[in-house]
C-alpha cells in the first residue's frame, strides 16, 4: 500500500513489493498471482469507503469523501487513502482498468444511488472535481491556496461536489428530492 501511495503502479515492481514485505518475489507471485491483484487488494484494504457508502444520504457520503481529500503524510499507512493510490497511478495504462472499475463500483454507483440517480454520470463528474482537487494538492501542495484556510477549502469542495450531484433546480435525483443547492 505504501509503495503504491509513493510510486505509480507502472513504477512499482513485484521485486519492490517483495523487498518492502521482506519476502521472496516467488512468494508474492504465488500469494497474489500478479501486480494487478496486489493493487486491487491494496485498494480494498485501504477502502474506508465502506463506512462512507453505507451513509443513508448523499450529503453525508460527500462529506466523508471530502475528508479523504486532505492527505497528511503518505509515508505512513494510516494516512494512505484510496484516492491517493488512484491519483498516483492514474496515468499508468496498466492500472487504468483496475482504477476505472474501482471508481465505478466503489464510488460512482453508490454515490449516484444515494442521490437517487440510476445513471452514474453526475457522480463521475463530481468525482472528477474531487480527483482534480486531490491531484492539485498532491502536486502543488496545500500552500498553493494562499489565504484560504483548509477548513474553507474543505467547505468549498463539499459545496462543489454537492452542487454537481444536484439538478439545475437544486434538487437531487428522484429518490431524494429534499437536497437543495448549498
Amino acid at each position: 500500500m505504501l509503495l503504491f501511495a509513493r510510486m505509480p503502479y507502472c513504477d512499482t515492481s513485484l521485486r519492490d513489493i517483495a523487498a518492502a514485505a521482506e519476502v521472496d518475489v516467488a512468494y508474492v507471485h504465488r500469494s497474489f498471482g500478479s501486480k494487478a491483484e496486489i493493487f486491487r487488494h491494496a485498494l480494498a484494504a485501504l477502502d474506508p469507503l465502506d463506512d462512507i457508502m453505507v451513509a443513508t444520504d448523499g450529503r453525508s457520503m460527500i462529506s466523508r469523501l471530502c475528508d479523504l481529500a486532505f492527505l497528511r503524510d503518505p509515508r505512513i499507512q494510516e494516512d494512505v487513502r484510496p484516492l491517493h493510490l488512484l491519483i498516483q497511478s492514474s496515468l499508468c495504462s496498466e492500472a487504468r482498468d483496475i482504477i476505472a472499475q474501482f471508481i465505478d463500483t466503489s464510488l460512482a454507483l453508490p454515490l449516484s444511488k444515494a442521490f437517487g440517480f440510476e445513471n452514474p454520470g453526475r457522480a463521475h463528474f463530481a468525482l472528477s472535481l474531487l480527483s482534480g482537487f486531490v491531484t492539485h494538492r498532491a502536486v502543488m501542495g496545500p500552500a498553493n491556496f494562499p489565504g484560504i484556510p483548509e477548513a474553507d477549502q474543505r467547505r468549498m469542495l463539499e459545496t462543489a461536489l454537492t452542487n454537481a450531484m444536484c439538478d439545475t433546480d437544486g434538487r437531487s435525483g428522484p429518490v431524494d428530492k429534499s437536497a437543495d443547492i448549498v
